[in-house]
């Protein structure tokens, strides 16, 4: 269906971190109103021969070939069967990320996967350490307004782009979840918090801390009562899933007395993201082994002290706390033996939290912006 015929604006959302690109699509099937949906694939972009791959290789996976800077890349949910051999996960982890080729070609992925040709509201987000620097919000919202080169063949027309911190897209994605917020509020009478009517009195009334683990970085921003924080809001460096799957494999590997191959690493990833059996040498490791389980929460620690450290004397005016992320469990459980009596909420599906929120954002904007514009008229 052609963008031309809808007439409410399109907006949609991009959550990259350096594990997984999260992003929201419009399915339009049926010929009724557009439903915004979630989709995910891998933070991992490859060099690839443009022409070669295209031949030989393409047909058979769930991948898109991209362009940027006259390089072409392969990225989508089956790229990491390209890694079973490679210990190269085509990223940049350093603080140039985010202006990296591996991050441009991941950011095309995720429009192409959205099949549209204009997009009215993208919104973007951004690690809190990075979003306190203005010019690199500002150079992200350059790079994607106006015509966006996909594959050297489409194309999509970006009208306006805004730049959110990632967990404030967690913080507004609470708007869909009030029921899950008044069950965990039920859940700590000692609190003193009373069931929510709706999202607005959430923002009156309350002051949360969204914690985002990422893979590499562990962010956390404070919000009270609708205002972002950002003197008590930071982010702590090799903090997130990695130091966990580090952590889990050294302990692995003095189990078995063997260094474990690069290559495994993915799958020892995903299983610890998933909870699904991790081979090696034949041998099936359950993850839910309460020794890996206390390898996990050895990881953590640290981080979370520098999360507690960094909120300061501001934890006595914190109602509750919201995780974010693709498998924060492990943090979620040594906050609550550090402060037993704090409400922890972990929403269901909290891999797709940031980027719920940067939507509602987009669509926020959107529908101010419209409204602005039928008063003009």
């Amino acid at each position: 269906m052609s963008n031309a015929a809808v007439d409410t604006p399109v907006v949609v959302a991009i959550d990259l971190g350096y594990g997984l690109t999260k992003f929201t699509k419009h399915n339009r099937q049926n010929g009724g109103e557009a439903v915004v949906e979630y989709d995910l694939f891998p933070s991992v972009a490859f060099g690839v021969d443009r022409r070669r791959y295209e031949l030989e290789e393409r047909r058979s996976e769930d991948v898109k070939v991209v362009t940027y800077n006259g390089e072409s890349f392969v990225v989508g949910p089956d790229v990491m069967s390209r890694a079973a051999s490679s210990s190269d996960f085509g990223r940049h982890l350093d603080d140039k990320y985010y202006d990296s080729a591996p991050y441009h070609a991941l950011m095309r992925g995720a429009l192409s996967y959205m099949e549209e040709t204009h997009i009215d509201v993208l919104v973007l987000g951004l690690p809190v350490s990075h979003f306190r620097d203005p010019g690199k919000p500002a150079a992200l919202k350059k790079a994607y307004t106006g015509r966006i080169d996909l594959d050297g063949e489409r194309s999509v027309q970006i009208d306006k782009v805004v730049v959110r911190p990632q967990p404030m897209g967690g913080f507004y994605s609470l708007d869909r979840h009030i029921d899950g917020i008044n069950k965990t509020i039920a859940r700590f009478p000692q609190s003193g918090l009373k069931p929510l009517a709706d999202w607005n009195q959430l923002v009156d009334t309350l002051t949360i801390v969204t914690v985002d683990p990422g893979e590499y970085t562990l962010d956390w921003l404070l919000v009270n009562r609708g205002k972002p924080n950002t003197d008590v809001s930071g982010a702590a460096g090799d903090a997130g899933r990695h130091r966990v799957m580090t952590t889990v494999k050294e302990h692995l590997e003095a189990k078995i007395g063997r260094a474990i191959a690069p290559s495994n690493l993915s799958r020892l990833n995903h299983s610890l993201r998933t909870g699904a059996v991790f081979k090696l040498d034949g041998r099936a490791i359950d993850m839910a082994d309460p020794e890996i389980l206390a390898a996990a929460r050895r990881a953590v620690r640290d981080p979370v002290g520098i999360m507690m450290n960094g909120i300061k004397g501001a934890w006595d005016i914190i109602d509750m706390v919201v995780m974010v992320g693709g498998h924060p469990a492990h943090y979620a459980e040594e906050i609550a033996e550090r402060m037993p009596d704090m409400p922890i909420y972990v929403p269901k599906h909290s891999v797709f939290s940031n980027v719920e929120g940067l939507q509602l954002i987009g669509e926020g904007i959107a529908q101010a912006e419209a409204l602005a514009a039928a008063e003009a008229a």
